[in-house]
């Protein structure tokens, strides 16, 4: 009875991390083969307080079109948004990852985890609290838990697992 729910980064240095809310709803012993058919594109935020939210990159949502408008940015349709996801995201106000490569979900507790390789490009200014280390050659693993253990809640909370590196390097 839930909607599939998909994460997925963008793998490049200073990218997004994002995730897909299906409309429609698992049933139990039904192949239901367009169940990705249909849904809302969602990025990260991830704030410096440990929690953060999903914002939907969708025409139709009235917060998105205000912030498009805000900053001069117009999308023709649903389509022009997916196709320009990373100026979407920017408009949203999402957070922009070390290099958003690989994640996992365990079946067991429902923790995202994701790992951020090699952002070299990241300066010390750039620094935050998801991604605190810059440069940052080594990468390092996100982890959130979605709120409610419901995968697709709108907010979850974050920490990083571990820093990779050297000894030096990964003790921050």
């Amino acid at each position: 009875g839930q909607p599939y729910v998909v994460y997925s980064g963008d793998d490049a240095q200073t990218e997004y991390i994002y995730k897909f809310v299906s409309r429609a709803v698992h049933a139990p012993g039904y192949f239901y083969r367009d169940a990705l058919e249909f849904g809302t594109l969602h990025v990260g935020k991830f704030n410096s307080d440990g929690t953060g939210e999903w914002l939907p990159l969708d025409f139709d949502d009235p917060g998105f079109r205000a912030k498009s408008a805000a900053a001069n940015v117009v999308f023709a349709d649903q389509g022009d948004v997916l196709i320009n996801a990373r100026l979407a995201a920017d408009v949203a106000g999402a957070t922009r990852m070390d290099r958003p490569e690989w994640g996992a979900v365990d079946p067991r507790d429902g923790r995202v985890y994701f790992t951020l390789t090699n952002n070299s490009a990241r300066t010390a200014a750039q620094v935050d609290a998801p991604n605190p280390r810059g440069p940052n050659p080594f990468g390092h693993i996100i982890r959130w838990r979605e709120d409610n253990d419901n995968a697709a809640s709108r907010t979850f909370r974050w920490d990083i697992l571990l820093l990779a590196g050297t000894e030096t390097d990964s003790a921050n």
